[in-house]
């Protein structure tokens, strides 16, 4: 009798200090405990969709960097996404419209050439929200996002100026447009501002699909002895890469981080947030916030930046100039030219 008196009250000591022992809790009964890794919406009853320019997916730059704003979408929300691409300026209307007529909730088109195809499409599908890369168009349903290309060429400018052996630089553009333009300006600008009298020698290819015209461009300017070449061509610009590995030159890469493409020749690349300006748009969509109208990015926005593969290419002593120009540009002591025209009465800061 003692035995089973002695386990009946052991039996009792352990039911009282169980509950002592559980792990407290906050959550409130029937709510479900939110999973850090889970997205806080779950858009996967969305889709969003992307028109190219005639470069299409695979260019390793403009619309590459663009797509990559849409696959974070998928992962972090699980938007549903899709890319139509574009093999001539005659295709953006009919894609535009074929994706309206699908509901997407969602359409990006990529590039400043679809700007007049935007503007036609956008007021006939009100309810459809639309984005427009490097142009704007003043439609209540399209959100413009633009990039302050000519600050990030300034410092690619600068780059090129400190790392040439040879006292001459250069750059090849796709198209001759106003975002290119924006790049040369800034370029130019920064060049000066290390060196007023250096040269650079500028040529331009006429289209952004065009690798064998981007390297025969770049071959002439080393050849001429440019020893930095800055491409700002999209898929054509891969062809000024592989001159700058035929000459063993030295390259600056634009839109994405294109080290990887020749990592002992591409020094520098300047990063434009496509991605990014993608990115906020969906949001703004997902959380039922969308406006339409103009967003901007420039460094002090975190859309434009030097790549992070930089500083292994280039000397500290000279990243340390660089930051200093970056932080100028940020704390609006320098504004680098957006045209040739503001080039001309462009005075270079002291450094």
């Amino acid at each position: 009798m003692k035995k089973n008196a002695m386990l009946v009250l052991f039996l009792l000591v352990v039911v009282m200090i169980m509950p002592a022992c559980q792990p407290s809790t906050t959550e409130a009964p029937g709510e479900v405990q939110e999973v850090e890794d889970e997205p806080v919406v779950d858009a996967s009853d969305m889709s969003f969709a992307m028109v190219t320019d005639q470069a299409g997916l695979g260019d390793q730059a403009f619309n590459d960097a663009t797509w990559e704003g849409f696959t974070a979408l998928n992962e972090d929300y699980g938007v549903q996404v899709k890319v139509v691409e574009t093999n001539e300026q005659a295709q953006y209307v009919p894609n535009l419209s074929t994706l309206a007529e699908q509901g997407e909730d969602l359409i990006v088109g990529v590039g400043f050439l679809l700007k007049d195809a935007v503007n036609e499409v956008a007021p006939l599908y009100p309810d459809i929200h639309f984005a427009l890369i490097d142009n704007f168009v003043d439609q209540p349903n399209v959100a413009s996002i633009q990039f302050a290309e000519n600050e990030g060429a300034y410092l690619m400018g600068a780059i090129a100026a400190y790392m040439t052996e040879t006292g001459k630089v250069g750059f090849v553009g796709g198209m001759e447009t106003d975002v290119v333009k924006k790049f040369e300006a800034g370029y130019r600008a920064g060049v000066m501002t290390v060196d007023p009298d250096m040269e650079v020698l500028v040529s331009y290819a006429g289209a952004f699909n065009d690798p064998a015209k981007g390297k025969e461009l770049a071959l002439a300017q080393y050849d001429q002895g440019a020893d930095v070449v800055f491409q700002v061509a999209g898929f054509t610009g891969t062809g000024v890469i592989d001159a700058a590995v035929e000459r063993d030159q030295m390259v600056i890469g634009v839109d994405r981080d294109q080290n990887y493409l020749a990592p002992d020749n591409v020094i520098s690349s300047m990063m434009k947030g496509l991605g990014a300006g993608v990115y906020d748009v969906g949001q703004m969509i997902i959380n039922g916030e969308f406006q339409g109208g103009s967003y901007r990015y420039g460094i002090k926005e975190g859309g434009i930046d030097y790549a992070p593969s930089t500083s292994k290419n280039v000397p500290a002593d000279i990243m340390t100039k660089i930051d200093q120009l970056k932080q100028m540009i940020v704390d609006g002591e320098i504004a680098p030219p957006a045209t040739l025209e503001e080039l001309e009465s462009f005075t270079p800061p002291e450094i």
